[in-house]
């Protein structure tokens, strides 16, 4: 290898460490910025008072109680999903024998 050759490669050699250097993951930078906005919520007195009740209420239920509660929780959680479900099936299938309606309207009118 000629001293050009040699130089070049070590030039090359401290541009790739350089490069290497800028682009290395660093998790610091980026744990204390967030993806999403912080959207600051302020409920009225009388419901953050509810809400402080309710907490001190669970707070001290026995792990039973607790495990009752999150269970219900769920329970009316999925109940009113499948509710709300109901009703957008109910819906669809309304439009759809509608325009089956009108379709059959537009043909016999013809």
């Amino acid at each position: 290898m000629s001293f050009s050759e040699r130089d070049l490669k070590d030039k090359l050699d401290q541009m790739e460490a350089e490069i290497d250097g800028k682009t290395a993951f660093d998790p610091s930078q980026f744990s204390s910025k967030s993806v999403f906005p912080q959207v600051e919520i302020n409920p009225s007195p009388q419901v953050q008072g509810w809400i402080d009740s309710s907490k001190a209420w669970f707070a001290t239920l026995p792990q039973v109680g607790k495990a009752a509660v999150a269970i219900g929780g769920v329970w009316l959680g999925f109940s009113i999903l499948g509710a709300v479900l109901h009703v957008v099936s109910s819906v669809v299938s309304i439009a759809f024998v509608g325009l089956l309606l009108y379709v059959a309207y537009r043909l016999f009118k013809k």
